[in-house]
């Protein structure tokens, strides 16, 4: 009785720049792949490191991004009187606009990444002062990274 051949079904995916070969069902991971070619004369404007966001930043729905902080910051604030203790562990940048560029321009010079940082969370600015007081450098400069992929991309708006 012989054994009847394994089904062979290939998927050819043209959007997909990688070659895998695939030979008896098995997909040969050591196959060569292709070599990406770049033309001289076309200018990739898609690979500017300004537009990459963090590797964990999560896009959100609204265009806005949320970046868990690596090293949370607690705050004591007062509202009305009451004293609250609150944990941030993650911020959520919006896009800005033209009204948030003029207060950030406005702004002392020591205070512009405070005042930016303030406007794109959307959080007061006395708190964000705290928060920003106490981040870690790293999670600062991950936070700009994502100011800066705004600036250099991002999702469309006012279609």
């Amino acid at each position: 009785m012989k054994t009847p051949a394994p089904a062979r079904n290939v998927t050819i995916d043209l959007s997909s720049e990688d070659v895998t070969e695939i030979h008896d069902g098995i997909i040969d991971e050591d196959a060569p792949v292709a070599a990406k070619i770049k033309d001289p004369t076309i200018i990739d404007e898609d690979e500017d490191p300004r537009d990459a966001l963090p590797d964990d930043a999560i896009k959100n729905r609204d265009g806005s991004v949320t970046i868990p902080l690596h090293y949370p910051v607690k705050l004591r604030t007062r509202k009305d009187g009451v004293v609250a203790e609150k944990d941030y562990s993650e911020l959520t940048l919006h896009r800005l606009t033209g009204k948030d560029q003029k207060v950030i321009a406005g702004s002392r010079d020591g205070d512009t990444i405070v005042v930016a940082f303030a406007r794109a969370t959307r959080i007061n600015q006395a708190v964000m002062n705290g928060i920003f007081d106490n981040m870690d450098a790293a999670d600062i400069a991950r936070c700009g990274q994502v100011l800066n992929h705004f600036l250099y991309s991002g999702r469309k708006t006012g279609a």
